[in-house]
């Protein structure tokens, strides 16, 4: 029996927070990544045109 992360349903209220709260790190850690990556990618082509030019 397997199960996603989203459809994990746990009763005890406490795991519940637990889970939350790693799910919410998890989402942070992604965006921020991404953002990270997006910042970067952009600089290069500034950097890029700036020089080209």
């Amino acid at each position: 029996f397997t199960y996603g992360h989203s459809q994990l349903k746990t009763g005890h209220p406490v795991r519940s927070a637990i889970h939350k709260q790693l799910n919410g790190r998890l989402v942070l850690r992604w965006v921020t990544t991404w953002e990270s990556l997006l910042l970067y990618v952009l600089l290069r082509y500034t950097a890029i045109l700036f020089w080209s030019s």
